[in-house]
């Protein structure tokens, strides 16, 4: 008999609700966004940076799942992007929001793993993204194309 694989799924709780299933497909690579706030800005806890030290610190490597498949990269919007301001609007009743990360569910599980916490504001497919985003992070770093 053949049996066909169910999608694996992984359980993100947003702030004050349950735990939201997302399906991890192929065909549609989801990004939860995340908030940092102007007192996380300086303080320096930005998670894209806690995550890119983790991941060089050599005795994190047997914590973090990795799936060779999946692309671990975080996106911001372009600083340029007079939109920004627009999309932190969307949020605003959860606080205000000085940048935008979004974040792959690769980078998502790693920061689990790693005990990295993120303040997550909601799921979106890759539709979801702004237009006009640049890489914060990305790993394993691609070299640039001169």
């Amino acid at each position: 008999m053949l049996t066909v694989p169910q999608p694996q799924e992984l359980n993100f709780a947003l702030p004050g609700t349950s735990p939201l299933k997302i399906g991890l497909r192929s065909a549609r690579i989801m990004f939860s966004v995340v908030g940092l706030t102007l007192d996380d800005v300086w303080s320096g806890a930005l998670p894209q940076v806690r995550l890119a030290k983790a991941l060089e610190d050599p005795k994190n490597g047997p914590k973090v799942r990795r799936d060779p498949a999946q692309h671990m990269v975080i996106y911001t919007t372009d600083p340029n992007n007079t939109q920004g301001l627009v999309e932190r609007t969307k949020y605003k009743d959860r606080g205000t929001f000085l940048t935008l990360l979004y974040f792959s569910q690769a980078a998502v599980q790693a920061c689990h793993d790693l005990h990295i916490p993120l303040r997550i504001l909601e799921h979106v497919d890759e539709r979801g993204l702004p237009a006009s985003k640049v890489i914060a992070f990305e790993y394993p770093a691609v070299p640039a194309v001169k």
